[in-house]
């Protein structure tokens, strides 16, 4: 996992302040052409679907493909990389970046990393310099804090293996 990237005062990445309106009023994801125009900005995210509600901050640091969103928040400041046949249900949140206790100008922001065939169910939030193995599946209501391995059921606050999975086949 690539090292924590930390932004002075002033120097986090701009939001695209037209996608940043559209994704706000949750209304227009059901008007035709206006969900296709947010994909586009998502440019490194292939057959992706989500529900209204749904936002990121750039759309250039999110990798995806055959991923589902509900009305998920990704804070993309750094890179956010999502395995095929992920699921993520409603109110989902991925946090890459934090303040710094002793000067709140200070970002730290660490990348996230998802595997494949991943259920993350409602409420979760994943937060920055996370790895999720594959296959896993992570609880409602649960707070990733540290890395899950792969084939397993996380839950809870912080999130820890409840118990092992078999091993799906491909």
């Amino acid at each position: 996992m690539k090292k924590e990237i930390v932004f002075k005062k002033g120097n986090l990445p701009k939001k695209n302040k037209f996608i940043l309106a559209l994704l706000l009023l949750k209304f227009p994801l059901i008007i035709p052409g206006l969900k296709h125009i947010i994909k586009k900005h998502l440019i490194n995210c292939r057959n992706i679907d989500f529900l209204p509600g749904f936002f990121f901050y750039q759309g250039n640091n999110i990798y995806a493909q055959d991923v589902h969103f509900g009305d998920t928040m990704l804070m993309d400041y750094v890179p956010i990389k999502i395995g095929r046949n992920t699921c993520f249900g409603w109110h989902c949140m991925i946090l890459t970046a934090y303040h710094d206790f002793y000067d709140s100008s200070v970002v730290h922001a660490k990348e996230v990393i998802i595997g494949k065939n991943v259920s993350v169910y409602s409420g979760t939030i994943i937060l920055g310099g996370v790895k999720i193995g594959d296959n896993s599946v992570i609880g409602a209501g649960s707070v990733v804090t540290k890395n899950i391995p792969s084939n397993c059921l996380a839950a809870g606050n912080p999130a820890r293996v409840i118990k092992y999975l078999k091993k799906r086949s491909d």
